[in-house]
């Protein structure tokens, strides 16, 4: 039963030092509450010379902020106390940038605390809601991403599926695999391949050229007849995958789909990389979680999952030569080493992979022709590690000589110390021994401008290397970081800072371009290859309406679901150097994904946007035909 409710109300100024917080915490139990503090995370800071004003002090650390009241504060069963903070680290833009948990401690309890959502002044809310039209389809078939020929020129009706009849052992075990992605995404709607005559069944017929490219098929229908060429594995699971859709659409709304009686579709991918980021450091997704996002990759024809595994709120990989990592790197609370942030205050709130579920995962991915790019974010969002082992600092540089853009102080690993390199190279190594793929993301993104500046440590290297600033320090810390994937038969990828102060040889590097969509063409002209992910377009956890009640991050403005899906990596790219762009993908982070219905309806459909736009030629797309499909696609 819940016992206190925090409101918040923001009151916004021209100047961030004049914007307040006003805060009203409600005892609704029927005991007073006395000598007592207040916990509360949210993404709206206190800046950290924020004045108080009813209360007597407060800690924060990044979104953690503790109020502690003045002395005697007592409130009685249904009282409310007030205070409020005046100064404020960043804007607030939406109804989830206020508190998102909270806790009080008294006589030596936790007690946790509704936190109702962050109210603004009403001009604030421009009360533009997300908005998805009803579509109108150029072809009555269900397919996502859509392919790059359609000629259809006859439909049929009152068909039961596709027969599979003939065939080779590995055709009809990819058949048979394509039927169990179906079932675990639609329980309730009827496999689509059946191995044994019935009645009203369209067969399919496998033909091997491999003059076509691994990745590309052909169908050809006529006279009940489905005929599937393909070369390599990926093009025929792709074709397969395409007729299951096909199936799928015509059991949900009959009315809208049917199944192609006569014609073509000739299907390649635009881009090799059509990839999707999570981050599980934020809020951890269990593994039928990770499992079960794969298989809407699949469906969609993506072949990418970049695994954010690490960052400064939790570690979620088991490392066997760092145990610690998955212990109190990977949990957060009251009485832990790392404290709350961003929701389940009031709890200890933990979760990492063990090897055996990594394995499982990588394995369930490779069958759907996925690639599990994993990320460990290094030299900043460190903070888990270095809680863990505070070993791994300078014991000589201040401790809050720096703050990261989320408030975390010193967070970034030192890269004048051995120990640094020496965690790394076992870290790296035993993630290849797990991850199979090309490429290890070490993240290299948002250090501070002014980290390891009052590191004496530090400040040798810079004397003995001639580096100039952080920036340079870290295209150091990136060369040797290099150096160590190398040994282990893996090339770097990272965020687009792994270009600042100077960057690194491009040679077999691939950076993620996403602070703006400039930076594409930039790294680009900089001779990396690229794979273009802006936060404007590309991240899902951006709002998709400019309402105060839509939930959802701002910074990068508004990325409404029409904009993703009509943006082009491309622009303002020469035709010489397009080739350099990989391809694209979206990212998901979850600062303000809580649960699985807000994860969808920040996700989804914008996630099968970004899939078109790795797959489909922009003269191909068609936004009203998308969307009177979108209601079909499978969620979380």
């Amino acid at each position: 039963m819940t016992k206190f409710v925090l409101d918040c109300f923001y009151r916004p100024a021209k100047d961030l030092a004049a914007s307040r917080q006003e805060f009203a915490l409600t005892n609704t139990s029927s005991k007073p509450l006395k000598a007592f503090t207040l916990a509360y995370t949210a993404l709206n800071r206190a800046s950290a010379d924020a004045k108080l004003e009813n209360a007597e002090s407060f800690i924060r650390i990044a979104n953690f902020h503790e109020i502690t009241p003045k002395a005697g504060e007592t409130i009685g069963p249904g009282e409310t106390w007030t205070f409020s903070i005046t100064g404020l680290a960043n804007v607030a833009r939406h109804r989830l940038d206020g508190p998102k948990s909270a806790y009080v401690s008294t006589e030596g309890r936790v007690i946790e605390v509704l936190c109702n959502d962050l109210e603004a002044p009403e001009e604030l809310d421009s009360g533009e809601r997300r908005r998805i039209p009803d579509g109108e389809l150029s072809e009555p078939l269900h397919i996502v991403p859509w392919p790059q020929t359609v000629t259809i020129s006859d439909y049929a009706d009152n068909r039961a599926g596709f027969l599979v009849a003939h065939g080779s052992a590995e055709e009809k075990a990819a058949a048979a695999k394509i039927n169990a992605l179906s079932a675990r995404l639609f329980p309730c709607a009827p496999q689509p391949f059946r191995f044994t005559p019935s009645h009203h069944q369209i067969e399919i017929e496998f033909q091997q050229n491999k003059n076509l490219a691994d990745d590309c098929y052909r169908l050809e229908f006529a006279q009940s007849k489905a005929t599937l060429t393909y070369s390599g594995v990926a093009g025929r699971d792709y074709g397969l995958t395409l007729l299951a859709q096909v199936a799928y659409g015509t059991h949900q709304a009959p009315d809208k789909f049917r199944f192609p009686a006569k014609g073509s579709i000739e299907d390649a991918p635009r881009f090799s990389w059509r990839g999707t980021h999570l981050d599980v450091s934020r809020h951890f997704r269990g593994p039928k979680d990770i499992l079960r996002l794969l298989d809407i990759l699949a469906w969609g024809r993506m072949n990418v999952f970049q695994w954010h595994l690490t960052d400064d709120e939790g570690w979620r990989l088991e490392i066997k030569a760092y145990p610690e990592l998955t212990v109190s790197g990977a949990r957060r609370g009251p009485g832990c080493e790392q404290v709350p942030q961003l929701g389940f205050a009031a709890e200890v709130y933990e979760g990492a992979y063990s090897q055996d579920e990594v394995r499982e995962i990588v394995a369930h991915a490779a069958s759907l022709n996925i690639d599990i790019l994993p990320e460990i974010d290094v030299p900043g969002h460190s903070t888990a590690v270095l809680k863990t082992y505070p070993r791994f600092a300078d014991q000589a540089e201040a401790p809050e000589s720096y703050h990261s853009v989320q408030g975390y102080p010193n967070n970034a690993l030192n890269p004048a110390m051995h120990e640094t390199y020496e965690f790394l190279e076992k870290v790296f190594a035993e993630v290849a021994s797990l991850f199979p793929f090309e490429f290890i993301h070490i993240g290299g993104d948002e250090v501070d401008v002014n980290s390891w500046l009052e590191s004496p440590k530090a400040q040798r290297l810079m004397d003995e290397k001639g580096l100039a600033d952080t920036m340079e320090v870290q295209a150091y810390f990136m060369g040797r970081v290099r150096g160590i994937l190398k040994k282990l038969n893996r090339k770097l990828a990272g965020w687009d800072e792994v270009s600042h102060g100077g960057g690194i040889d491009p040679d077999g590097v691939l950076l993620m371009a996403w602070q703006k969509q400039e930076v594409t063409k930039d790294l680009i002209d900089q001779g990396y290859d690229v794979i273009c992910n802006p936060g404007q377009h590309y991240y899902m956890d951006m709002a998709q309406a400019s309402g105060w009640q839509e939930p959802g991050a701002g910074w990068a403005g508004v990325s409404t679901p029409q904009d993703c899906y009509t943006y082009e990596a491309s622009t303002g790219l020469s035709a010489g150097s397009e080739q350099r762009l990989k391809g694209v993908q979206a990212c998901i982070w979850c600062e303000h994904m809580t649960d699985n219905v807000i994860f969808n309806h920040m996700v989804f459909p914008r996630l099968y946007a970004v899939a078109e736009a790795g797959w489909t030629k922009p003269t191909n797309k068609d936004w009203q035909r998308f969307a009177a499909q979108a209601p079909f696609f499978p969620q979380l």
